[in-house]
């Protein structure tokens, strides 16, 4: 059994320097490293740092995973984006480590049983910097996925801030996130139920004001950040709002309002039944639009059969494997047709017409055995 490892992380606030760079060729002489990214892949080996340490010092986000199910996302936030209060219960799942300047989360598999490439490593990466920066804006949704997940098994798991999120409407990161980490719908369902039954904290979501901020910013404050734009010539929102934060974003409160097992409990069956009915409808609605989309097909393929007859015998007249496997699927798009308009004498008495006319052609022939 192989032993393959793929590694991508991305500087999304500035670039890397020059130093940067050398330290990370010096960690890996194969990998591809720009002055926002660094991806390697290894086959019998493993990568020369802790991923993590390499997280706090370049990067800010990243995704590491290996063909025998292990998977890891990683998100890189300034000190005090998100409350301790939220990040203090046990969970396999999730990781912190924490800095004087970063909080580091990593979201963990240990065994991923579905099959797993580059490609969906690739896709579920282009969601990494919209999941961070709804993290950032105070949307902690993916903390409380985790804690979801994990209280589907830990009836004694510590509890959480309850908080007024949306959890009924969910982003196409959001999505691709539960689905990544088997986060259960129906306790994500509950939680909203939860929220709509019961008192919470309002979620401190405050779009930025560019102006209001400004204004409060100190000429010392103006100075220093024409300075850093200057050295690193650029400046991010997220860089320059941390670099004038004169406090943790956000302290903990005494939140007042907790979500504990006990609370949610209540909410699972009807979240259940509700998930399964919605999913029901979803399907149902799904396999009728794709029923009218192949009616649609059909229509059109017998309102054109003369055509389609026509370019079945062109291609059986090829006289080589692509054309026959052609002139076949022709012949049974217009077997179908005729049957969804209610004609099948017709196609069969001209069916037999061609037939006739392809008789010595026994590779053929064998492609349309189910229709003779």
């Amino acid at each position: 059994m192989s032993e393959y490892q793929y590694y991508k992380f991305e500087r999304l606030d500035g670039h890397l320097e020059a130093k940067a760079c050398q330290a990370l060729r010096a960690i890996s002489s194969r990998a591809e490293i720009s002055a926002t990214s660094f991806q390697v892949y290894y086959t019998y080996s493993d990568l020369k740092t802790d991923p993590s340490e390499l997280m706090l010092k370049y990067f800010d986000i990243g995704f590491h995973y290996a063909d025998w199910g292990s998977i890891d996302a990683y998100i890189k936030l300034p000190t005090g984006t998100i409350p301790d209060a939220l990040l203090g219960f046990s969970s396999d799942g999730l990781h912190v480590h924490q800095s004087d300047e970063w909080q580091l989360l990593i979201f963990s598999i240990e065994e991923y049983d579905e099959y797993f490439d580059d490609e969906n490593a690739d896709d579920f990466f282009q969601h990494l910097a919209n999941l961070r920066s709804e993290l950032m804006q105070g949307n902690w949704r993916l903390v409380y996925f985790m804690w979801l997940k994990e209280c589907d098994f830990n009836e004694e798991l510590d509890g959480m801030p309850l908080i007024q999120f949306d959890f009924e409407h969910l982003s196409e990161e959001a999505q691709a996130f539960t689905t990544l980490y088997d986060i259960p719908l129906a306790w994500v369902k509950a939680l909203a139920m939860v929220l709509n039954a019961q008192p919470s904290h309002q979620a401190k979501q405050a779009p930025f004001k560019f102006d209001a901020w400004l204004h409060s910013l100190t000429e010392a404050e103006k100075n220093m950040l024409l300075s850093s734009m200057f050295e690193q010539g650029q400046l991010t929102r997220h860089q320059a709002l941390a670099l004038t934060r004169k406090e943790y974003a956000n302290k903990d409160e005494a939140y007042q309002y907790w979500l504990t097992p006990d609370v949610i409990s209540p909410f699972i069956e009807q979240a259940q039944s509700q998930l399964q009915q919605e999913q029901a409808e979803a399907l149902a609605k799904k396999v009728a639009i794709e029923k009218a989309e192949k009616e649609k097909v059909l229509a059109d393929i017998y309102n054109q059969r003369e055509r389609c007859w026509q370019q079945a015998q062109e291609q059986a007249d090829r006289t080589c494997s692509s054309g026959y496997d052609a002139a076949s699927r022709y012949l049974n798009q217009l077997n179908e047709a005729y049957q969804f308009k209610g004609d099948r004498p017709a196609f069969e008495q001209r069916f037999k017409r061609f037939i006739v006319a392809n008789n010595s052609r026994k590779a053929l022939l064998n492609r349309l055995k189910d229709l003779l």
